[in-house]
């Protein structure tokens, strides 16, 4: 995964990517939950907020933007990683996962929400995994605007 640390202006696409910009001239576009093994980042105690985790998983599977041909799969540590699998099947557990109801492929894409003002925040889709099973804490401001479903047009 590439790391940027949280509310910071989004640089990911045009690095990787020529071509238009994928949001509009003057908007403010932020990053959100780009994790990677070795950084800090903020925890929750307990379970995440029902209602963001459920619109946040519905965001990922349903309304996610700039999907790529490649994928990144989560390096953190995981508690119950088993040692004797294979090092690629063990990371497919996050990428392909069940949450709830729905299977999702996570790490190949990204979720684009926007605050009352205007911002676009943009976090990939892997921030489900790193929600549920790393107790990652996104920023209030991503946590309302994913709750609201405010979700950043797709214009380009």
């Amino acid at each position: 995964m590439t790391y940027f640390p949280d509310l910071t202006p989004y640089v990911y696409w045009p690095q990787h990517v020529t071509g238009p910009q994928p949001h509009p001239d003057g908007v403010e576009v932020l990053n959100v939950g780009w994790l990677e093994a070795g950084h800090d980042f903020p925890t929750r105690e307990g379970e995440p907020d029902p209602e963001f985790l459920r619109n946040l998983i519905t965001l990922a599977a349903d309304h996610f933007s700039q999907a790529t041909r490649g994928m990144h799969a989560c390096d953190l540590p995981h508690a119950d990683r088993d040692e004797d699998k294979d090092e690629d099947k063990d990371e497919d557990f996050q990428v392909d996962a069940v949450y709830g109801d729905r299977e999702l492929f996570l790490g190949h894409a990204e979720i684009r929400v926007v605050t009352p003002d205007g911002r676009w925040l943009v976090a990939p889709t892997l921030v489900v995994h790193y929600v549920r099973d790393h107790g990652y804490q996104p920023p209030e401001e991503f946590v309302d605007a994913v709750k609201a479903m405010r979700i950043a047009p797709s214009g380009r």
